[in-house]
């Protein structure tokens, strides 16, 4: 027992997914189970072919494809965020013909309804002239009303403050005004 457990310490350990992969993969799961077993590793069948398949998915997508797949061969990559990254003022048919050759499957109504819930859709000008702005610090689903100026530049810059984000924007306007106050000194 004791030559057993000096003999693991003076080795280098072998992990059970890397000796699975060492092993070519033409070898039956169940020889591959035998000599586990010889090198002191307890694995089953079901493992074996696990981890062959995730290495097989791994070098079919190309190097580093393992860690931005999701379990069941979803990539990462968001479409909600690929939807919210083009500009609201596109076309969903052409945010569709994007997608596609993003490899991604998108259909009018997901486009329309991302964009209604997500931060594209930050303001909308109703008929009566108020602009209405999601608001962050209300919470989900309320919306202050905001004067909207003639012209729509009062809304531009609102969009615009939301899109660039307002911690962003406030950085954008203390420059400005430094600028603004150090020319008025000169």
């Amino acid at each position: 027992m004791a030559a057993k457990k000096l003999k693991k310490a003076s080795s280098k350990p072998v992990s059970k997914s890397a000796f699975v992969r060492g092993l070519s993969t033409s070898l039956p799961a169940k020889e591959v189970v035998a000599k586990a077993k010889s090198a002191g590793l307890k694995i089953s069948d079901r493992y074996v072919h696990v981890i062959r398949s995730i290495a097989k998915r791994a070098a079919k997508q190309g190097n580093g494809a393992g860690t931005s797949v999701r379990r069941g061969g979803r990539p990462i990559s968001s479409k909600r965020t690929f939807v919210l990254s083009l500009p609201a003022s596109m076309a969903a048919s052409e945010v569709i013909d994007r997608a596609k050759a993003q490899g991604m499957t998108l259909t009018t109504n997901y486009v329309y309804k991302i964009r209604s819930r997500g931060a594209a859709a930050g303001v909308r000008l109703p008929t009566n002239g108020v602009a209405v702005v999601a608001t962050p610090k209300l919470g989900r689903g309320r919306r202050a009303a905001v004067p909207a100026a003639k012209g729509g530049q009062e809304e531009r810059f609102v969009a615009l403050v939301l899109d660039v984000g307002l911690s962003r924007a406030t950085a954008l306007l203390d420059q400005l005004r430094h600028r603004v106050q150090g020319l008025a000194v000169n």
